[in-house]
């Protein structure tokens, strides 16, 4: 399962977000923004036509992703090539120069958009994009003084840029001065109260310095002000251990109330919940956009959206998804002060994808914070998962946060054992990961989000 922003909970560094264009397509002056980015851093019957079928489109498959691979090849080299090494700096371009950098910035070709950052310099000393972008490079190739020093010369220039006052921020974090990294984290908080980012690094500075009381109060403030923000729910609920409030803790991390499994009947067009098992873990096997390094997926690899076309066995699953959330909303324990029970949307999307891990695979502890319910249903298990001298080997666990959140109380941690014809479904704030199997066997599962849509 996947934490959909494509990036991990804390900030470590940050990159130029999106540029605001006007109506003609051109950058407007002083319209590039700031966003913090992660830097430090988821057996029925088959006759020979279906076996026949199934090759070819196997084949079929590989063939595409062979092309797809070598056309993002072809359009990297082609980009770099023509956006990068032959782009000059003049008067006249200074905004696309800009749009140009901040995308190898974000590709991570960190040399080429330092180049371009100074030829903007050399001509433009006071751009404050440009500075601060600059600082980000310094800060990532740890030159911290350097990057302190252009980051506070594009305060200088503009004081009111919350993007601005977080990177200064990170990077005073990093290098040691907290008091004053406080300072402009709160800056950035107030010049962008609905910004999460700074409220989560505030947050985490405070649990580094043994003060959960206050990285609590960042937390409840980020949930105040925007209201439904589960990163800050989730680090909330760890940091309360912190603070020896264990009791408030497991309230918010209740697993035996909220950990459902809900077990359903064979989908129809089926014969048997192998039969089914077997056809929808060929498809994902064989889905065309299937890749290995994807969202928290270790020794592995991740589908896209797998309620898009092809559709295929999952026509049938949504249908099983779809029961199970009316299930488990109706269980639900009377409780509306509960974030589970008081954010149940009325309405809601369905997104859903694939998992197959290999030998050693497993998902780093992650939360799904667009969602509000998570769930997962296990099409092909590896025998180790019986096996009780094997540590949990494959197991889905709860409990343990992402090791970027610097909590220092004992975990309390929940291990669940993946059956057959069995679903999970449990709040989406609750950290989740999978225990590390060794095993020779496939693990192949289908995993889904259901997300609220505010109207």
């Amino acid at each position: 399962m996947n934490e959909k922003r494509g990036c991990g909970p804390f900030f470590y560094g940050c990159l130029l977000d999106a540029l605001t264009r006007s109506d003609s397509g051109q950058v407007p002056p002083n319209q590039v923004t700031l966003r913090a980015l992660l830097l430090d851093v988821p057996c029925g019957r088959l006759d020979w036509y279906h076996s026949g079928m199934a090759k070819r489109d196997q084949k079929k498959s590989k063939r595409k992703e062979k092309l797809r691979k070598q056309k993002l090849r072809e359009e990297k080299v082609h980009q770099k090539k023509h956006s990068a090494t032959g782009f000059t700096v003049t008067d006249s371009n200074l905004n696309e120069a800009m749009t140009v950098a901040v995308r190898l910035h974000k590709d991570g070709e960190l040399t080429d958009a330092e180049r371009i950052y100074r030829q903007v310099l050399k001509i433009t000393p006071d751009h404050p994009d440009a500075l601060s972008s600059f600082a980000m490079i310094e800060y990532q190739n740890q030159r911290f003084e350097k990057a302190i020093k252009r980051m506070r010369q594009a305060i200088s220039l503009v004081d009111n840029n919350a993007g601005y006052h977080m990177n200064l921020a990170t990077v005073l974090d990093r290098s040691g001065e907290l008091e004053e990294a406080v300072t402009h984290y709160g800056r950035a908080i107030a010049l962008a109260p609905d910004y999460p980012d700074p409220y989560y690094n505030l947050g985490d500075l405070y649990l580094r310095e043994g003060r959960p009381d206050k990285a609590i109060e960042v937390f409840d403030e980020c949930m105040s002000v925007i209201g439904r923000e589960f990163h800050a729910l989730a680090y909330k609920a760890h940091a309360l251990d912190d603070a020896n409030r264990q009791s408030d803790a497991r309230y918010l991390l209740n697993f035996d109330d909220y950990v459902k499994s809900y077990r359903f009947d064979t989908p129809d067009g089926y014969d048997s919940i192998e039969s089914f098992n077997s056809a929808l873990a060929r498809h994902i096997k064989m889905h065309p956009t299937l890749q290995g390094n994807v969202m928290s997926t270790e020794h592995g690899k991740h589908t896209a959206e797998l309620l898009r076309e092809p559709r295929g066995p999952m026509e049938a699953m949504e249908a099983r998804i779809v029961e199970a959330i009316h299930w488990y909303k109706k269980s639900l324990p009377d409780d509306p002060s509960h974030p589970a029970v008081r954010w149940a949307p009325k309405q809601y999307k369905l997104t859903s994808w694939g998992v197959v891990m290999f030998d050693k695979g497993h998902e780093r502890a992650h939360i799904h914070p667009n969602g509000w319910l998570s769930g997962v249903f296990y099409l092909q298990l590896p025998d180790v998962i019986h096996d009780s001298e094997r540590d949990h080997e494959g197991w889905l666990e709860f409990g343990r946060p992402t090791a970027d959140l610097h909590v220092r109380s004992a975990l309390h941690l929940r291990h669940y054992m993946p059956a057959y014809g069995e679903m999970f479904l449990f709040p989406s704030y609750f950290y989740h990961g999978t225990i590390p199997f060794r095993s020779r066997e496939r693990r192949i599962s289908v995993a889904f989000d259901v997300e609220p849509v505010h109207r």
